[in-house]
């Protein structure tokens, strides 16, 4: 009887501390659940945000595609070779006029002037 007696003594006094210990693995499990649903929260947010700097720089992206196609563009490019170097494109229309008498004078000459006559630089 003895031995009945000490188990169930032992038991009273173990009986809180065993209360204890499932109270605290209840909490644990409850602030794991919510620590994992604060982190999942903040990996949403931070997905959305790339998200959107990923749009935002598909269109810079975009943006800069259709100014590099304007400034290349060959009308573009023909007109500032035009506008500033005095170029012309291959196909269009131009004229030269030399006359040939006073050609045929300074190309014979040995000087080192540069000649200027009627279109011929």
């Amino acid at each position: 009887m003895k031995s009945a007696g000490n188990k169930s003594f032992i038991q009273i006094i173990l009986w809180p501390f065993k209360s204890y210990i499932r109270i605290l693995i209840v909490f644990g499990i409850i602030g794991l659940y919510q620590y994992q649903s604060f982190r999942i929260d903040l990996l949403a947010q931070e997905q959305r945000r790339l998200e959107l700097k990923k749009e935002s720089l598909l269109n810079e992206t975009n943006t800069l595609k259709v100014k590099i196609d304007q400034l290349t563009h060959i009308n573009r490019v023909e007109k500032l070779a035009k506008k500033r170097y005095g170029l012309s494109s291959a196909g269009s229309d131009f004229e030269h006029l030399v006359i040939k008498e006073y050609y045929d004078e300074f190309k014979d000459t040995d000087t080192d002037q540069e000649i200027h006559i009627a279109g011929i630089h």
